[in-house]
Formats: structure tokens, C-alpha cells, sequence
């Protein structure tokens, strides 16, 4: 089962894991990538903020087609994908993609699909 947000507000990484894996004896493996602002990139001037915006439904639509071709193509258990929107300061989380699965591989690959 999925889990799919989109929004403003910060997550809290351990929370989410334990959310996914609560009760659950099949995991064996979880993937997880955790995107942040930086605040400089290669020839650019330094970032104070980061401001996304985005259209809910398309976004939303097309994170969930993502995710659907994710579990058609990896054995996933289950997976969480988060990514906020608004204004964000360096060293804030920005996405959070979680893919687990009885074996490794499939929860690395699909997160790094994700």
C-alpha cells in the first residue's frame, strides 16, 4: 500500500519508517532516500530560500503513476513518497521516498526509481 503527500508541512523520517513497517514481519528490506535544500550548487549564488509550487491534482496524479509503475516492476510491501512544497530554508527536508520489500534490492532499486 502506497502512501502519497504533498504539502507544506515537514515529516519526521523515523516516524514515517515506523509508520510503514509497523506490525509488519514480511520486511526485509527498506530503501530510503531523503532529499534537503543545499545551499550553494555549482556556479549559482548562494540560496537563502526555495520556493515550489506545483498544481495538487496533476502532481498528485502524476506521483501516483510513479508509484504504480514502481510496484508493477519491484515486489514492494510497501512505500511512502513525500515532497513538500513552499517556501523552504537550507537544511530543510525537501522529499522522502521509502520502498520496502522482503528482499533489498528490490527496496534499493525502487526507491532510487522513486
Amino acid at each position: 500500500m502506497a502512501r502519497i503527500i504533498v504539502g507544506e508541512d515537514d515529516f519526521d523520517i523515523g516516524a514515517e519508517i515506523s509508520a510503514l513497517t509497523a506490525g509488519r514481519t514480511d520486511i526485509g528490506g527498506i530503501g530510503c532516500f531523503i532529499g534537503t535544500v543545499r545551499d550553494t550548487a555549482p556556479g549559482a549564488p548562494e540560496v537563502a530560500a526555495l520556493t515550489l509550487e506545483h498544481y495538487p491534482a496533476m502532481t498528485e496524479r502524476a506521483l501516483a503513476r510513479i508509484v504504480t509503475q514502481a510496484e508493477e516492476r519491484w515486489p514492494l510491501l510497501g512505500c511512502t513518497v513525500i515532497h513538500r512544497v513552499g517556501r523552504m530554508l537550507p537544511g530543510e527536508n525537501i522529499v522522502l521516498v521509502i520502498a520496502a520489500s522482503a528482499h533489498r534490492q528490490a527496496a534499493l532499486d525502487a526507491t532510487a526509481f522513486l
